[in-house]
């Protein structure tokens, strides 16, 4: 009842008097603590401290023996060696011849006693040596300091003798000391160790203690590393030979050295490893980690081979990396801490460790007599409370911080529906939340213990995940499905360590995961068919091709395009449009498996991917495809409608894009059309695949570029009938190289830079250049009044290439006046308004405009009172067989009339025999075009000649030339 009524506020209602209770606070939190303090520090300075007497160095003789010696054969050989003080011997039997003092006191109290500061297995055999006299043995004792012999007062010799077998190599001395002072010492060094022990032992229990109720490895580390500091300080004080007041046998003393030595190294590594963590990068920290396990490796095999001699050595270069390590560790860390405490604790740390590393190499030197023992066990002692106080420091803030994100959790749990939990070391789950049993399935009544995380979710790195946490980033993770036809989910984990425990939470976001899943499906997939859209196929094929160039794994792609649906959209509506989609993709999909893909690009295109198959081993498949397609009408209500189909099917290469995978089965398609077949078939080496890749690739280049090395031009001559030799006209013509065994068809790259849209590009570039090598070479130009350029019809309803174009040639106004353009009559009559502004515009420019390939196909001639045309180029077709009947030499007849009575000027191309040539020139045509006077040139040969006769090869032609050349001149 006493005790309670002490420890518990009293039940009176009347309050202490406030004045009372400061003063009683006053004394037990300062006044009190400040006595003991003072008498601490007061019995320190003040107490009557042992005298620091030290012993007398005797001069003394060494003789390591490697075979037994009597003691006469010790003496004479002794006798011849030099007088040392001190002397490093090594393990195994060593004489000694010490020379005593001549004068001695008669006091007793200066009765003298010999020391040798070593310790023995054995005890040596010690005599007292004169000239001429018997040896008298001397009584040995083993004491705290090393092995002690009282000599007889006065000694009745003026040397000692001494035989030791030392287990480990020492550095030997003798000592002569008083009696009196060798008692001092040995008590003195007695209370040195008892506090160095005392000290530290009482300090490692009690953090050991902490570690084990507390559940803290790193406390536990720290107890340990300051036992194995204990002994490499007492062994650095000459003390290591005992251990709460037992003895350890020499022969084993040199193998706890080694395992100390080891010990310490690795402990020291984690502790300061973990001490600079916080104010180290995470790369910093794992190098430090791997550089020290690779040393703790070196030094355990170092110390497990070498021989006792070298551990000394290795002692003291142990100390000195480590030192090392220390001095660059806290010069990095020193512009990186975030508060100054962290600092201060760190320079103490590290000058704590310094002075115990220097006590390190003292010993490893064998320089252990230089250090007192009572300066040098406080100094030891206050070292290791310098760094226990830093660890301590250290891992309570990383408790409060832990502490801190705990409460961050918890805060943000009741704000959002967070799970939380905590795993033991084991991984088992020690604590779980409401939330965190609603989140996984867990009933209230259930055993946490018995259940571990790897039972709901895959192992992860609780150290990355830990770190992510810190930067504010989640990890998203998914549970482990109880079956296959269970429903996936997901969570967002955060987690952060405490010790070997884990404090972390989860949030559910199966629901968002689930709705981010069907928004990608319909970024993917096509809403109408429930098929896959062009981003979803190009994505499916990417990874089809990363499977062929990885693995070599071949894969098929057919391109279909359906006929007639644009008419059926407007003559029935888009909703029947739209059904027969359905329809065909239904069919579509009855035919191919699972693992083939079905994706719809454009209104009537589609794409079968056909992943681990050949082009070859699918044909099959595709003509079954459209069989089913074109044999059978598709029904919507009443109205049955008929489709027709076409499809190209290609092997992709695995050079190829999706984009490029796409164009080429788009040209095999394309090819079917023009064929008439149902499906054409690209195999892996076909040459018109390789010539799409070409195509590609050229058109890539001029996209990227402008230019490309792969296409060039040629110039025909055009001549004049009027006026043969007096003009040297041509037509700028687009050539294409050839790659090797595959010669490009010019014909069939500006077909497939049409239908790709990239016959812009190739306008561009034939404008550009031609118009540069005239402003290069216009010396030499000075016959030519005309050169003819061929403008396609996609660039000529291109507003934004019209705008470019006209830019281009209001760079060079003077050659632009040289220019006919030439259009196509077919594109021209598409819109005769658009048509007559751009031939207008042209003409204000100084340039002309002919209409290319008049006649073909189109009964044109009342449309060319509607075009300012300013030539017209009559069709080749016309002009090749045009002897071969009446009626052809009649329509060209009438055309050229019709020309002349326009205004107009006729050039004749394809002209390639001399009586065509002589038929176009009665008729009255102004230009002639064709093998009969020239094939295209290289630039070169036009620049070399002044007119256009060197350019024929047929004698006749020539001769006609001249004939008509010389009858226009007279």
């Amino acid at each position: 009842m006493a005790i309670k009524t002490l420890f518990s506020r009293s039940s009176s209602p009347t309050p202490p008097h406030p004045a009372t209770g400061r003063i009683w606070s006053f004394l037990l939190y300062i006044g009190i603590p400040l006595l003991i303090a003072l008498t601490l520090a007061a019995s320190l300075l003040l107490q009557p401290r042992y005298t620091d007497a030290t012993g007398q160095p005797l001069t003394a003789r060494f003789l390591p023996a490697a075979s037994a010696l009597s003691t006469q054969q010790a003496l004479a050989q002794l006798r011849s060696r030099p007088t040392r003080l001190a002397e490093s011997v090594p393990a195994g039997p060593v004489w000694l011849l010490a020379d005593l003092p001549a004068d001695h006191s008669a006091d007793a109290t200066r009765r003298s006693a010999l020391l040798l500061p070593v310790h023995t297995a054995q005890a040596p055999a010690c005599w007292l040596a004169s000239a001429g006299e018997p040896l008298t043995a001397l009584s040995v004792q083993n004491g705290l300091l090393g092995q002690q012999m009282r000599l007889p007062h006065p000694p009745a010799a003026d040397q000692v003798l001494c035989r030791l077998d030392l287990s480990i190599p020492a550095r030997l001395s003798i000592e002569q000391w008083p009696r009196p002072a060798l008692a001092g010492a040995t008590a003195h060094t007695a209370q040195a160790i008892g506090l160095l022990e005392g000290g530290l032992l009482a300090l490692a229990a009690f953090l050991a203690i902490i570690a084990l109720t507390m559940r803290e490895p790193p406390y536990l580390v720290l107890a340990c590393w300051i036992l194995c500091s204990m002994r490499l300080g007492a062994w650095a004080l000459g003390w290591d030979h005992q251990f709460l007041g037992a003895i350890i046998p020499p022969d084993a003393l040199a193998w706890v050295r080694k395992l100390t030595i080891l010990l310490h190294y690795i402990l020291t590594v984690q502790l300061f490893t973990m001490l600079f963590q916080p104010s180290l990068d995470a790369a910093i920290t794992r190098r430090l980690r791997r550089v020290g396990r690779i040393s703790a490796i070196a030094l355990f095999l170092a110390l497990l081979a070498l021989p006792a001699d070298w551990v000394q050595f290795i002692t003291f270069l142990t100390a000195w990396l480590a030192t090392a390590l220390v001095a660059v560790t806290l010069t990095y860390g020193l512009f990186r801490f975030n508060t100054r405490s962290q600092l201060w604790h760190t320079i103490g740390v590290c000058l704590a460790l310094a002075i115990l590393l220097t006590g390190l190499i003292l010993a490893g030197l064998g320089r252990t007599s230089l250090i007192s023992p009572f300066p040098g066990a406080g100094a030891l002692l206050l070292c290791n409370l310098l760094i226990a106080l830093a660890a301590a420091d250290r891992m309570r803030e990383d408790r409060q911080l832990r502490l801190r994100q705990r409460n961050d959790l918890i805060a943000h749990d009741t704000l959002t529906p967070l799970g939380l939990f905590t795993l033991g070391a084991t991984r088992h789950f020690e604590h779980l939340s409401p939330n965190a049993r609603d989140i996984l399935d867990i009933g209230r009544q259930a055993d946490l213990h018995a259940l571990a995380w790897n039972d709901f979710f895959p192992k992860v790195d609780w150290l990355a995940i830990s770190v992510a946490t810190e930067q504010g980033r989640d990890t998203e993770i998914q549970r482990i499905q109880a079956s296959p036809d269970a429903t996936p989910r997901s969570f967002l984990l955060r987690a952060t360590l405490v010790g070997s425990r884990i404090e972390g939470s989860l949030q559910d976001i199966s629901a968002r995961t689930e709705t981010i899943r069907k928004l990608r499906l319909m970024a993917d997939n096509d809403p109408l068919t429930d098929t896959l859209n062009r981003r979803g196929i190009e994505k499916t094929m990417q990874t089809a091709i990363e499977d062929l160039q990885q693995t070599k794994t071949p894969c098929a792609l057919a391109f279909l395009d359906l006929d007639h649906l644009k008419r059926v959209n407007d003559l029935f509506g888009h909703s029947t449009g739209d059904t027969l989609l359905q329809m065909v993709c239904e069919r579509l999909k009855y035919s191919i498996t699972e693992d083939q893909h079905l994706g719809r690009i454009g209104n009537d295109e589609f794409l079968i991917l056909f992943p681990g198959k050949r082009a070859s081993e699918v044909r099959r498949v595709a003509q079954d495809m459209i069989e089913s397609l074109n044999s059978s009408a598709l029904y919507v209500g009443e109205r049955a409608f008929q489709l027709k189909s076409a499809m190209g099917l290609i092997d992709i290469d695995r050079t190829m894009s999706p984009k490029d995978a796409i164009a080429a089965a788009s040209r095999a398609c394309r090819d079917a059309r023009k064929q008439h077949q149902d499906v054409v078939l690209y195999e892996e080496n076909a040459r018109e695949l390789f010539d799409h890749i070409d195509e590609m690739h050229l058109f890539e280049q001029l996209e990227s570029t402008g230019t490309s090395e792969d296409i060039y031009l040629e110039m025909q001559p055009i001549m004049s009938l009027r006026h043969p030799l007096q003009t040297l006209n041509f037509e700028a013509l687009l050539r294409v190289r050839t790659t090797g065994a595959r010669p490009l068809q010019t014909g069939k790259i500006i077909q497939a830079a049409e239908d790709s849209g990239m016959v812009t590009a190739i306008d561009k570039w034939v404008f550009t250049t031609l118009l540069e090598w005239m402003a290069k070479h216009h010396l030499k130009l000075g016959q030519t009044r005309q050169v003819n350029v061929n403008l396609s019809g996609v660039s000529l309803n291109d507003d934004r290439f019209i705008n470019v174009l006209f830019g281009i040639l209001n760079q060079q106004p003077q050659f632009t006046r040289r220019l006919c353009v030439e259009i196509t009559e077919g594109v021209a009559l598409q819109d005769l308004e658009r048509t007559r502004q751009f031939m207008r515009r042209l003409q204000r420019m100084g340039a002309r405009v002919a209409l290319d390939d008049f006649g073909a196909g189109y009964t044109s001639f009342s449309y060319l009172k509607e075009l300012p045309a300013d030539m017209i180029k009559i069709d080749g077709t016309l002009i090749r067989d045009m002897l071969a009947s009446e009626a052809n030499i009649a329509i060209v007849n009438s055309i050229v009339d019709l020309a002349h009575n326009l205004g107009m000027e006729c050039i004749a191309e394809w002209v390639e025999d001399v009586a065509t040539l002589r038929a176009l020139t009665d008729m009255g045509v102004d230009y002639v075009q064709g093998y009969v006077i020239s094939g295209s040139r290289p630039p070169m040969d036009i620049l070399a000649c002044d007119n256009i006769l060197p350019l024929v090869g047929d004698p006749a032609v020539r001769a006609y030339i001249e004939e008509i050349s010389g009858r226009r001149l007279s």
